[in-house]
């Protein structure tokens, strides 16, 4: 999960991240309603992914599952046991993304590197295929060194150099398990979003050198949006999933968020919207501080309509898109943050997306597990590991098989 200024996000440092948790400031408590069934999302024999879904079967699914921040990023507090991972597969999950900032293992845009949790990182992996899950190893540097590499070209070899390291140490893992993806979140803005593409393909060969065999999936520029994604030259092979990200309305998703730069939005001063939005009860609420776009942001929010019919509405556009290119897409970021936020809006929200994403034929992977995102009760609690259990309502926005005993209204 980043986001650039120009969609009105932006990610906070791991400095200001921290801190800003720390204070208690974002809080540890990223298309049809709560309890749709779970087995929509099972291998769909129609929808965005069926074009490719028979030269695909020995690939990775990707049909529901987490993302599991923080293992592998920042300050790797938020690791998984082994059992842990298998109560997740037992849920009807079934596959985990792994967020790997490659400068928290020593690599670093300019100067390259070698990662030394590598061999930790092939342990990660392997705990999650022993326990039946599906991993995609996520590229996830932060926005700061993307803009190094954005801006400095001479870098990009650094780059592929990081790659070539990557898919050679896990070339050998089983390819209907394993799945590699890029890049997360490209920036690339304005005129220079006609450089990634190039750079994209450049990583896919590098990849395909050491894994030809294995699932490889590809972003737009600009965030990761649907938009950008929809502009790529897109190849119908199997071998490719197509990726975007999905956090509206950002307004009601991002509230509290306090790293958010207020040139582009008010979300970091807002607290207590609902979910679908009430124009009553939201527009009274104050803001953490006066601002002078706040009125028409909200506005705006209330004037969109978000609710069941717009979010099958956002992701019919992505499934249409998918089905005419005869591409599989993904989407495998989408989240609600959870302090000030209340639970029951939170979980329509996410009941909302989810349901409408299985209804195009769309795998998804909620952001987030354990973190400030997090749908567990011990999320952004640090030592956790094989203690943590998911929030009562998640079970059903999520169209998961609750434990025994469990009551998930």
């Amino acid at each position: 999960m980043n986001h650039g200024p120009d969609t009105r996000r932006a990610r906070p440092s791991r400095r200001a991240l921290l801190g800003a948790a720390a204070a208690g400031a974002v809080g540890a408590a990223g298309a049809v309603g709560l309890g749709a069934a779970a087995s929509q999302a099972a291998a769909p024999a129609t929808g965005a992914g069926a074009a490719t879904r028979a030269g695909a079967s020995n690939l990775p699914v990707l049909a529901r599952g987490l993302n599991l921040s923080h293992w592998f990023e920042y300050e790797r507090g938020q690791g998984l046991t082994g059992p842990e991972l298998r109560q997740l597969k037992t849920l009807g999950l079934d596959h985990v993304r792994l967020t790997v900032d490659p400068v928290v293992g020593g690599w670093h845009p300019q100067r390259g590197g070698k990662l030394a949790f590598l061999g930790e990182l092939q342990e990660a992996v392997g705990l999650a295929v022993d326990a039946g899950l599906e991993v995609v190893i996520d590229l996830h540097l932060e926005p700061g060194d993307k803009q190094i590499i954005e801006d400095r070209p001479e870098t990009e070899s650094q780059l592929l150099g990081l790659w070539q390291q990557l898919a050679r140490a896990f070339a050998g893992s089983p390819r209907e398990r394993v799945a590699f993806e890029l890049f997360n979140e490209p920036q690339y803005y304005g005129l220079k979003r006609f450089r990634w593409p190039a750079l994209q393909r450049q990583l896919l060969d590098t990849v395909r050198a050491q894994a030809p065999q294995h699932l490889v999936l590809l972003a737009g520029s600009r965030g990761g949006s649907f938009e950008a994604m929809a502009g790529l030259d897109v190849q119908r092979d199997p071998r490719l999933a197509y990726v975007f990200h999905f956090y509206e309305p950002f307004l009601f998703t991002h509230q509290g968020a306090v790293w958010q730069d207020e040139r582009y939005t008010t979300a970091g001063l807002r607290q207590g919207l609902r979910y679908p939005p009430d124009a009553a009860h939201d527009s009274a609420l104050p803001l953490r501080k006066p601002h002078p776009r706040a009125a028409q942001e909200m506005a705006d929010h209330l004037k969109a309509g978000w609710g069941t019919q717009k979010m099958h509405a956002e992701m019919a556009r992505a499934g249409q898109w998918a089905r005419d290119k005869g591409v599989r897409v993904l989407c495998n970021e989408f989240g609600c943050i959870r302090a000030n936020v209340d639970p029951a809006s939170r979980y329509r929200w996410v009941a909302d997306v989810r349901s409408a994403l299985e209804a195009q034929g769309i795998g998804w992977t909620l952001w987030d597990y354990t973190d400030i995102f997090g749908i567990t009760q011990q999320s952004a609690l640090p030592g956790q590991a094989g203690r943590r259990s998911l929030d009562p309502l998640a079970y059903a926005a999520l169209g998961l098989k609750a434990p025994e005993g469990v009551a998930t209204r």
